[in-house]
């Protein structure tokens, strides 16, 4: 039974593998621009949860494996900031 348990909460991990990508935005000025670049982030199909620092001008985005960075960078864009994956 022990095995079975073991066997299942593996599989559970694989199947839920998140990946965490930081990316660099820049022209944010004030709280509603993070708010902006953080429902841009979250509107892109596969990201679970942003985390967006207006000081620190960076995101860090929680999403479902496979989620392209460009993608999330594309979304920024489009809402008006420059985005580049951090390195």
């Amino acid at each position: 039974m022990k095995k079975v348990l073991l066997a299942i909460v593996a599989i559970v991990s694989i199947t839920s593998a998140d990946q965490l990508t930081s990316l660099k935005i820049e022209g944010m000025m004030c709280p509603a621009c993070v708010k902006n670049v953080k429902g841009s982030l979250n509107d892109v199909k596969g990201v679970k949860e942003s985390s967006v620092y207006l000081k620190d001008g960076k995101a860090e985005v929680k999403s479902a494996d496979g989620t392209k960075a460009e993608t999330m960078c594309d979304a920024v864009k489009k809402a008006g900031y420059g985005c580049a994956v951090a390195k």
